[in-house]
């Protein structure tokens, strides 16, 4: 999980480095061409569900104690702004859920909608996609889905320095077998609300 955390926050700093304009003034209020987000998150586990077929029994669901379940997060989007007002980018992240403990690594389409072309402005987002799976059978990533729906705020903290902050909603399947979720014998659903911080570049 640290090999992966620090190939993140690499390729994150990398894409900052390749993106400095030529001319300092072009985007005053990163709201044009390309862009990236880099931010962590905290999520509280609203709602935990397990899905588990036993052959020749049947499928049975239950619902799972989330008393202090929660999850942390990291995510770099690489994306383009369509107009001031809309943009389209490709996500990585890195979450690590707690009681019950595994690690999903989604990759999402990042859509997102601005309400002002200021430097300050509102924002909401969807993120969806697939979470994929890392190493061999013995692996703590498992295949499976990511949605987060979110509102937050673009603004202006220094010079050519800008946060971006939201509050989001959170759905993500994840496969505790070798199987996709569509066949697993053994699914989690997990479903939370959070915070996230982070820069746009």
């Amino acid at each position: 999980m640290k090999k992966a955390l620090y190939l993140l926050l690499f390729l994150s700093f990398y894409s900052f480095s390749q993106n400095e304009p030529e001319n300092p003034k072009k985007d005053v209020d990163k709201n044009k061409g390309y862009f990236n987000i880099t931010k962590v998150s905290f999520s509280v586990i609203t709602k935990l569900k397990k899905d588990i077929f036993i052959e020749g029994e049947g499928g049975f669901f239950s619902d799972l104690d989330t008393g202090g379940a929660h999850a942390w997060g990291i995510q770099t989007i690489n994306g383009y702004f369509i107009s001031p007002h809309f943009s389209l980018g490709i996500g990585i992240g890195l979450d690590g859920y707690h009681e019950p403990d595994f690690n999903t690594l989604p990759v999402v389409l990042d859509i997102r909608t601005y309400i002002s072309d200021d430097e300050n402005s509102i924002y909401v987002y969807l993120d969806v996609g697939p979470n994929i799976r890392l190493g061999g059978d013995s692996s703590e990533f498992r295949k499976g889905m990511a949605l987060n729906l979110g509102f937050g705020y673009k603004f202006n903290v220094g010079e050519n320095l800008f946060l971006v902050s939201d509050i989001f909603y959170s759905h993500k399947t994840v496969s505790l077998t070798n199987e996709g979720i569509r066949t697993s014998d053994y699914v989690i659903k997990a479903n939370g609300t959070g915070l996230s911080l982070g820069f746009i570049f």
